[in-house]
């Protein structure tokens, strides 16, 4: 249908309508990104709210008085917990799903576990009280501040002491001790005493103990 529209001069021009094909293809381009990024808004929420369940629902269960169940709850997240485990109260872990706990391994009160670039703590270690272990931060040196993830190791037979802290990417080797309050930023060899910030390996330690903690016998019920 062609519509006339009068001019100044009082002519009667006849115009042809344009097509509206064009507005539709634009509009739904440029709708979307908009969908795109509703959907990753809303992905991104959803992990939020998983890693705030996950975080929040380890942490409770962690007050209560019953090492099986503060297990249960562990591996209903994914994490790998061997036999003979003792976890005390006050536990924080991130990234469930990539932490794994050998046989025997004791964790104090107050410990924190990041887990989300993957933690490994090997069997008969001892975690002492607000210690923690680390496995992704961010790069300070990158222009977005990046978020960056590097696998964490503890060997066997380990003593990480009251807090303590081991960066991400770090391994400690079998049987080392990591001294009260020292900070682990690179790896350390197997049976030796470390201590200090940054962490240094001042002294070696008997090889090839092979003491068991009984840590879920010893451990207080209540605590």
């Amino acid at each position: 249908m062609r519509c006339p529209e009068a001019s100044s001069a009082g002519r009667v021009l006849i115009m042809k309508p344009q097509s509206s094909e064009p507005s539709v293809l634009v509009s739904a381009r440029s709708g979307a990104p908009v969908v795109s990024e509703v959907v990753m808004s809303i992905r991104s929420v959803v992990r939020r709210v998983g890693a705030s369940a996950e975080i929040v629902s380890i942490h409770i269960a962690s007050y209560v008085p019953v090492q099986a169940f503060r297990i249960l709850v562990l591996r209903l997240w994914g994490a790998r917990i061997g036999r003979g485990v003792a976890i005390s109260h006050g536990l924080t872990v991130r990234g469930a799903r990539a932490l794994v706990i050998e046989d025997d391994v004791y964790i104090a009160e107050s410990v924190v576990l990041d887990a989300r670039g993957g933690l490994s703590i090997g069997a008969s270690t001892s975690i002492n009280a607000g210690a923690q272990l680390w496995s992704a931060q961010h790069d300070w040196q990158d222009a977005d501040f990046a978020y960056v993830k590097s696998t964490t190791s503890v060997g066997h037979h380990c003593w990480i002491c009251s807090r303590a802290v081991v960066l991400p990417g770090v391994s400690v080797g079998n049987g080392t001790v990591v001294g009260a309050g020292a900070v682990v930023s690179t790896s350390l060899p197997e049976w030796h005493l470390a201590v200090g910030v940054p962490a240094a390996a001042i002294r070696e330690r008997p090889k090839g103990l092979q003491y068991r903690l009984m840590a879920h016998k010893n451990k207080p019920l209540w605590w």
